[in-house]
């Protein structure tokens, strides 16, 4: 996807990383909708897919391997609403969350369903006591979400980075971030064909190898990260302005060979999270997470952080 999600993999492409260890590689850009990506490696058309919390329902189908983890969300992961609604003037409690049970009664929320967008919308909504049944969310892709809002629809719309900077600068209000209201951090994944595992291991190392390179050079140099990433989301159409990418560099960081599976951050945390968390309000079956749970595989990352050294 061409966002903070699939720029390491397209920074490893545009400065050369692929070449260098000779592989041939092809970026599929599908736009912002990560249900598309699993459809795709569903239909055995890409072989490693980078993508977001939508990996979750392609994991659970048994049939990839989880190999990386990827981008680490600090923060922008957002429910807006609307300055004169009856949430806002509720005001902030202890931890910066807008809203009440009582304002959040039968409430519909916009969003597209299968993200982090419908996570954060029932994990909101949980934190005032309402199960994921107990609201609405209505699935729309995020452009379609917002014009919805913007329209007057919903009252709620759950966004991330980039159309919350859309909602901030028309005037909405923010009235809880997914880091207020949950302790697990969001981390985008990677993960490939199981036959990419069984016919080319070397190639997923390699694979790996670069993208974690991207990763390292990016946060070592912010300026070319800015750079590469505003010419490509430009280059693929979207809307983005240098301020916006320069924006995102606050909310988005990557793991490097050196921090990705050590320390806090053991591989696939956040895919056993929101499996768990799927589990639990009826979107996933509990044989879904157990293949989850087996499609985690640190093999590979280990064997290039041994070799990499050299």
């Amino acid at each position: 996807m061409a966002n903070w999600v699939g720029l390491p993999a397209w920074y490893a492409y545009a400065e050369g990383y692929y070449e260098e260890v000779g592989l041939d590689v092809e970026i599929v850009n599908f736009g912002s909708q990560g249900t598309l990506v699993n459809e795709a490696m569903a239909a055995d058309e890409c072989d490693i897919a980078v993508s977001g919390m939508a990996s979750v329902y392609a994991l659970s189908t048994g049939m990839y391997t989880y190999i990386g983890d990827g981008c680490l969300t600090i923060s922008g992961e957002s429910l807006y609403g609307r300055p004169d609604s009856d949430i806002y003037a509720t005001g902030p409690d202890a931890n910066g969350v807008y809203g009440s049970a009582e304002t959040l009664k039968d409430v519909t929320i916009l969003g597209p369903m299968n993200t982090t967008a419908q996570m954060n919308a029932i994990a909101y909504m949980q934190y005032f006591g309402y199960s994921s049944d107990e609201f609405t969310f209505t699935n729309l892709d995020y452009s379609s979400s917002l014009a919805a809002f913007e329209s007057g629809e919903g009252d709620l719309i759950a966004v991330n980075p980039t159309y919350a900077a859309y909602l901030e600068a028309d005037g909405y209000v923010k009235v809880a971030d997914f880091t207020q209201i949950s302790t697990q951090d969001i981390i985008d994944a990677v993960y490939c064909q199981n036959e990419m595992i069984d016919e080319r291991p070397e190639d997923v190392e390699l694979f790996l190898y670069c993208y974690y390179k991207a990763c390292a050079d990016m946060l070592a140099n912010q300026d070319n990260r800015v750079a590469v990433a505003y010419k490509w989301y430009v280059d693929e159409g979207l809307n983005y302005t240098e301020q916006d990418v320069i924006d995102e560099v606050s909310l988005k960081s990557y793991f490097t060979l050196d921090t990705v599976d050590s320390g806090d951050y053991k591989l696939g945390d956040f895919m056993r999270f929101a499996g768990e968390f799927l589990l639990a309000n009826d979107k996933i079956t509990s044989e879904d997470l157990d293949n989850v749970n087996a499609s985690i595989d640190n093999t590979y990352i280990s064997r290039v952080k041994e070799w990499a050294k050299n």
